[in-house]
């Protein structure tokens, strides 16, 4: 016999749970099912009766008569549930690895990422401040260089003038001589 888990359950669309892990849950707990007359069976058995009318208890104690006549008993039962409430146990600890290798993935790798970048960031900043240092200290030197120029041009042209004053000076007395000595003899 096929058991609808899920109406069994009663767990429908509207109560706002994540259908995909409902499916996944109730597959493991199918698959995990215990023959012949388990808890989802008597569980069955008390929801068909409660849906003809019975209360719960009533229809609770009426499908467990029903069951020890094929040997169920409370402790059997009760077992059979502490044994779907293992495989559900087992379903949240194989989440709980799942969750914790996508946290690792998702959440981890982009805080380590985000770092990287922070830290990427920093490194640029120094290296942008390193370089506008080198810029002041460069702008310093043309300025100091252009200064030197000016004052070695400046000495250039003075040595320049100096010379040609004194070249003049003495060219013309030589001129002179010669002219003098030229008209003489």
């Amino acid at each position: 016999m096929t058991i609808d888990l899920k109406a069994l359950f009663d767990l429908s669309d509207d109560q706002g749970l994540n259908d995909k892990v409902i499916r996944e849950l109730l597959v493991s707990i199918k698959d995990n099912q215990v023959e012949p007359f388990d808890y989802l069976k008597f569980k069955l058995s008390y929801k068909n009766l409660e849906s003809l009318g019975m209360d719960n208890e009533t229809a609770i104690k009426s499908a467990m008569l029903t069951a020890k006549t094929i040997g169920l008993t409370k402790e059997k039962l009760l077992q059979n549930v502490g044994h779907y409430k293992g495989v559900l146990n087992r379903e949240r600890e194989k989440f709980a690895v799942a969750l914790k290798n996508q946290i690792a993935l998702q959440v981890d790798k982009k805080q380590e990422d985000i770092q990287t970048y922070k830290d990427k960031i920093e490194g640029n900043q120094r290296k942008i401040q390193q370089l506008m240092e080198e810029q002041r200290v460069l702008e310093q030197r043309i300025l100091e260089t252009e200064s030197s120029l000016k004052a070695s041009k400046e000495k250039i042209e003075e040595i320049k003038d100096q010379f040609n004053g004194s070249f003049n000076a003495l060219y013309k007395h030589i001129e002179e001589d010669s002219r003098l000595f030229d008209n003489i003899l």
